[in-house]
């Protein structure tokens, strides 16, 4: 009995630490990830007469091996083919100058998007009447590296060329199968342990084949970000003097930062995280693996 009282205290017993929240407490769209709390213990073993069920889960943080990275264009003119010449122009200076940082005439496409009609309006008097102005012809660039500074590099030539809109980055890795298979191994390890420690102190005896599944899941950076607004207003009271005269009064609002910050996956109930520390944002690797061991009922 005071084996399996001390047995209750570990599994109940849980970690306090300090804590600075910083202005992220702002933060009004917060949301829990991998469907758990931001605060919460799970209990993952569970035990009866017939059957022990162990659930393990194991994250891990990997830096990408590759990025893609989509900028884009576009170029209005009077004419179709003025709108293209201008924004060809602007596209080949813009590869030219990739290929002289040493990126293959492969790792660069060019995606014709839209072409468009572009309307405008003759104001006279109380009139106005719409006028076709011209064209607009858009298409992205998209690049392929391997190195992250890399990509700041392009971003920074790209402004050259005055192609400002940095669609998006995907992060790649090239082993997804083999990321799999080590994250299924350290699960196994984990559940062998916590059943040896479940059979040895309830004094039980496996039997067959164990039974399992899982849930293997994949977090890209793009869906990771969040952001939130950190400041105190001050408030404005009106009030009228003469109320026979007319005052109106303008509050004008002054432009408050808005600040964009990487929140990975909630670790709390995870059984293991592989490179917890790495500061490198990347792709987070989750699985889940739930065993059940049928229990001799014989005993």
């Amino acid at each position: 009995m005071k084996n399996y009282v001390s047995f209750l205290l570990v599994l109940l017993s849980i970690t306090t630490q300090s804590q600075i929240s910083g202005n992220r407490i702002y933060e009004s769209n917060s949301t829990s990830h991998y469907g758990s709390s931001k605060n919460s213990f799970k209990n993952t073993i569970s035990i009866n007469d017939n059957l022990l069920t162990v659930s393990i889960k194991v994250l891990l943080n990997n830096k990408a091996d590759s990025f893609t990275l989509v900028l884009g264009t576009n170029e209005e003119a009077e004419t179709v083919s003025e709108c293209n010449t201008i924004l060809n122009k602007r596209i080949n200076g813009f590869t030219h100058d990739l290929h002289n940082m040493n990126i293959k005439k492969e790792d660069i496409y060019v995606d014709f998007i839209s072409q468009t009609k572009v309307y405008d309006y003759n104001i006279a008097a109380t009139k106005a009447n719409e006028y076709q102005k011209g064209y607009e012809i858009k298409k992205n660039i998209i690049i392929s590296s391997k190195n992250l500074a890399e990509i700041e590099r392009i971003i920074t030539l790209a402004s050259k060329y005055a192609i400002y809109d940095v669609i998006k980055v995907d992060y790649y890795n090239d082993d997804i199968m083999d990321i799999h298979s080590n994250l299924f191994e350290e699960a196994m390890k984990i559940a062998k342990h916590k059943k040896d420690l479940y059979i040895k102190t309830f004094k039980k005896k496996i039997i067959g084949t164990p039974n399992a599944s899982e849930d293997f899941l994949i977090f890209f950076p793009q869906s990771q970000y969040k952001k939130y607004q950190a400041f105190e207003s001050a408030e404005i009271e009106t009030y009228y003097r003469n109320l026979s005269q007319n005052q109106n009064f303008i509050k004008k609002l002054a432009r408050k930062n808005t600040t964009f910050f990487y929140d990975g996956i909630d670790t709390h109930d995870f059984d293991k995280v592989i490179n917890m520390a790495k500061s490198e944002v990347g792709i987070q690797y989750a699985l889940t693996l739930t065993v059940s061991y049928k229990i001799d009922t014989s005993l």
